[in-house]
């Protein structure tokens, strides 16, 4: 049994989250987030490390035994984002747990020989405690912003262990030149 530094059970606390990843629904992912979270399973302090000078911080919550999903804490700093990035081909949920987010989604219309990659603005949501936002490739490319004066924390789960995603760099003239990146966890 994975027990928390403040002693919750890990593993029993995120059996609905198991549940389902096993019936394979985002949807069910998602509204067991939200109540989990309406119930304070993610207040826990030991879930999340400080935010870094780098940008936001990742720390590994739990990794479910049978390599189904991955929960992740996440700490953002005041004007701490995300670059535009997708999720590896991983569908998954996140919730904010404290503060304000706001999580602007893109829609991949174009590639070209040259690794550029042409996106169109969907929407930008701002997401407060307890909103949950999901991701099902290939709709997956969004970035994520901390635009408050206060730390904000999120849970996100992935259907498998992101390990690696692509980053898009704008060049200008609607096109972004895509980088592979190494995902890895600040505590």
């Amino acid at each position: 049994m994975a027990v928390s530094a403040t002693g919750h059970d890990v593993a029993g606390l995120f059996a609905p989250v198991a549940r389902a990843f096993k019936n394979d629904r985002v949807t069910e992912l998602a509204r067991s987030l939200a109540t989990l979270a309406a119930g304070g399973a993610f207040d826990d302090p030991a879930f999340y490390a400080a935010p870094g000078s780098h940008g936001y911080s990742r720390r590994l919550v739990w990794r479910d035994p049978f390599a189904r999903f991955v929960v992740i804490g996440m700490t953002w700093g005041p004007g701490q984002q995300s670059s535009l990035h997708d999720h590896g081909g991983l569908w998954g949920a996140e919730i904010v747990v404290e503060g304000t987010l706001c999580e602007t989604s893109f829609r991949l219309v174009d590639r070209d020989h040259r690794g550029r990659h042409r996106f169109l603005r969907e929407r930008a949501v701002l997401r407060e405690r307890g909103s949950v936002g999901t991701l099902i490739p290939p709709l997956e490319y969004h970035d994520v912003c901390n635009t408050a004066a206060q730390t904000a924390r999120s849970i996100h789960v992935y259907g498998g262990d992101l390990a690696r995603c692509t980053r898009f760099v704008e060049e200008g003239d609607g096109w972004w030149l895509a980088q592979p990146a190494a995902l890895q966890y600040d505590a």
